[in-house]
């Protein structure tokens, strides 16, 4: 089962009315929860503040 089970979670979900129907930002091929990725892993350490060297 992967996250995109839950349409919530799927990359393409154009979210809903208690997020003002944004685009939810989801990650595509993402793990189901609580299993490591690797893509969220680069993309925090990317955004950190104070960046990271």
């Amino acid at each position: 089962m992967r996250a995109a089970a839950d349409r919530t979670c799927a990359p393409t979900c154009q979210g809903n009315s208690r997020n003002g129907n944004n685009m939810v930002g989801a990650l595509p091929d993402a793990p189901i929860s609580g299993h490591w990725c690797s893509a969220q892993f680069r993309q925090l350490m990317q955004n950190a503040y104070p960046p990271l060297r």
